[in-house]
């Protein structure tokens, strides 16, 4: 599940729209989570986004020498030729290319993973959470899903023939 996202407030719904604008804001939260997972997903593995997010640092981070080297990010560095956060191997990335599955209501959307497991292990003491980090949203990427929320439901709301959602995968 994504973070909130910035929408535009229209005011009370009408009661005989109330059917249609459930069903229009269903299929905008569709849209929504569909370009979360087509063009924001793959920034969540960029060091910039990790700066910006304010992801936690991982051991090796602050260190030179011969402790970098033999910590987590000497050993990425070394072995795989990469600093990317939430990345090792590059083996859950690659897994979440496949896409993710879309599930939205009126109210809401997600984008479930279940190839990114592996973002749930964790060594107690460690204060990394993965996940959180995978779900975080910058200010920027909330106004971009509020508008093409906005965008699709003004679509679906001008078209007179709107009556139900199709079904998404």
């Amino acid at each position: 599940m994504i973070g909130p996202i910035q929408i535009r407030q229209r005011g009370p719904t009408p009661r005989g729209m109330r059917r249609i604008w459930g069903n229009a804001s269903k299929e905008a939260y569709a849209a929504a989570a569909q370009f979360f997972d087509d063009h924001l997903r793959d920034r969540r593995f960029t060091e910039a986004h990790a700066r910006a997010a304010g992801y936690k640092k991982r051991k090796g981070e602050n260190q030179t020498g011969r402790a970098r080297r033999r910590s987590y990010t000497g050993r990425k560095e070394r072995e795989f030729k990469h600093n990317r956060p939430l990345e090792f191997t590059g083996k859950t990335r690659k897994a979440l290319e496949s896409g993710g599955r879309i599930s939205s209501t009126k109210n809401r959307a997600r984008v479930r993973y279940p190839q990114a497991r592996k973002f749930s292990y964790r060594h107690p003491k460690s204060q990394i959470r993965m996940q959180e980090e995978f779900r975080t949203l910058l200010p920027e990427e909330e106004v971009q899903l509020g508008q093409v929320y906005d965008r699709r439901l003004d679509e679906l709301l001008d078209s007179n023939d709107f009556t139900s959602v199709r079904k998404i995968a």
